[in-house]
C-alpha cells in the first residue's frame, strides 16, 4: 500500500524551493529535510520520482525530474487535498453543532440519546447500506425490527446515521438511486397537479 502524501499540504511550497534550486540532484537526507519524510518514506519517494542508483548513499534523483514529478502529483491528487480540508471543515460545523444542541438539551433537562459508531459507518456508502435501508425513486424506506420502544429509538437513530453518512460520503450515488426508475405515484399526481397548475397560470 502507497504511504499517504503527507507532504501535499506543503506542495507548492516544494515546488518553489525545487525551482530555486542550483543542484542537479538530490539525496536521500535532502529529500527528507525538503518533503519532512522519515527515511523509508523518501526513499519510496525517490523511487517514484525515478531516482537512480543502488538505495544507500548513491541513491539520488535528478532535480528536473522530481519537480516534473512532485508537479503531476500535485495537480493529480490536490482535490483530495481540498476535499479533505472541506470535510474537516464540515465536521468541525457538524461537532459545533451537535455541542449547541447537547447543551440547549442539558438546559432543558432533556438526555440526549446515545449510540454506539463504529469505525465502519464512517465509511457508509450507498453500496454499504444496511438492507434496511432502502432508496428509490423520490423515497426513502427504513425498517427496524419489533422491539422495545427504547430499542427501536435507537435502532432508526443508527440507520438514520449511516444514511446521512452515505448522503454525505457517497453523494452522486445517493442521487442516482434517488431519482432513479418510475416515480412513486405520489410524485406522479403531484407532478400532474404542479403541471396543471402552471398550464392554467
Amino acid at each position: 500500500m502507497a504511504m499517504p502524501r503527507i507532504w501535499l499540504p506543503r506542495a507548492e511550497e516544494i515546488l518553489d524551493v525545487l525551482r530555486r534550486m542550483q543542484s542537479k540532484q538530490l539525496d536521500r537526507a535532502a529529500i527528507e529535510e525538503l518533503f519532512q519524510l522519515q527515511r523509508r518514506a523518501a526513499i519510496e519517494l525517490m523511487a517514484q520520482a525515478g531516482a537512480t542508483g543502488k538505495r544507500g548513499s548513491a541513491f539520488l534523483v535528478d532535480r528536473t525530474s522530481l519537480l516534473s514529478w512532485t508537479e503531476r502529483v500535485f495537480k493529480d491528487e490536490s482535490w483530495q487535498l481540498q476535499r479533505h480540508q472541506e470535510t474537516s471543515a464540515e465536521l468541525s460545523r457538524s461537532m459545533a453543532e451537535v455541542r449547541a444542541l447537547r447543551e440547549k438539551m442539558a438546559r432543558e433537562g432533556r438526555q440526549p440519546l446515545g449510540f454506539p459508531i463504529d469505525e465502519e459507518s464512517f465509511r457508509t456508502n450507498c453500496d454499504s447500506l444496511p438492507p434496511a435501508i432502502r432508496i428509490e425513486h423520490g423515497r426513502i424506506t427504513i425498517a427496524i425490527d419489533d422491539a422495545a420502544p427504547e430499542d427501536m429509538l435507537t435502532a432508526i437513530c443508527q440507520l438514520l446515521y449511516k444514511l446521512a453518512m452515505a448522503l454525505n460520503n457517497d453523494p452522486d450515488s445517493f442521487r442516482d438511486r434517488l431519482t432513479a426508475g418510475e416515480p412513486a405515484p405520489e410524485l406522479t399526481r403531484a407532478r400532474d397537479v404542479l403541471a396543471a397548475l402552471q398550464h392554467k397560470g
